[in-house]
């Protein structure tokens, strides 16, 4: 119950209903990762996505590199490999200990189409908008 509830407040989910949510709060593996533990590595091959309930996550391109982005707690990432099945193209550390909500094929599988599009959904706007962001900085 108390998932639900995290996720209520999770802008990922804010198209979701509860009805729709219980599901996936059933099939969802949460994830405690340690300070400086590697989320994601580079060129791994994976099946989910993250969903970083706290914490903060730091995205590099090389394992000892610079930051070149930060995660903030209610966002999402690990998407594109995910959906194009390829390897992972950045890491992406835990900066103290962070919480995460790791979403899979698995997980997508056991819902309703309904509710499996409002997922898609969301992460087609996150990659519209990246690519949008992008193209204004050019």
């Amino acid at each position: 119950m108390k998932l639900l509830q995290l996720m209520a407040k999770i802008p990922f989910f804010e198209k979701i209903t509860n009805y729709e949510r219980a599901p996936m709060a059933e099939y969802a593996q949460m994830y405690v990762a340690s300070p400086g533990e590697a989320i994601i590595e580079k060129d791994a091959l994976d099946n989910c996505f993250y969903v970083l309930l706290s914490g903060k996550g730091l995205v590099c391109v090389g394992r000892h590199a610079e930051p070149v982005a930060t995660i903030k707690p209610g966002e999402f990432f690990g998407e594109v490999g995910f959906i194009l099945n390829i390897p992972r193209t950045t890491w992406v550390f835990s900066e103290g200990v962070s919480a995460l909500l790791r979403i899979d094929q698995t997980l997508l599988d056991n819902l309703d189409a309904s509710t499996r599009s409002k997922v898609k959904d969301q992460i087609i706007i996150k990659l519209a908008t990246t690519v949008t962001n992008f193209n204004a900085k050019s």
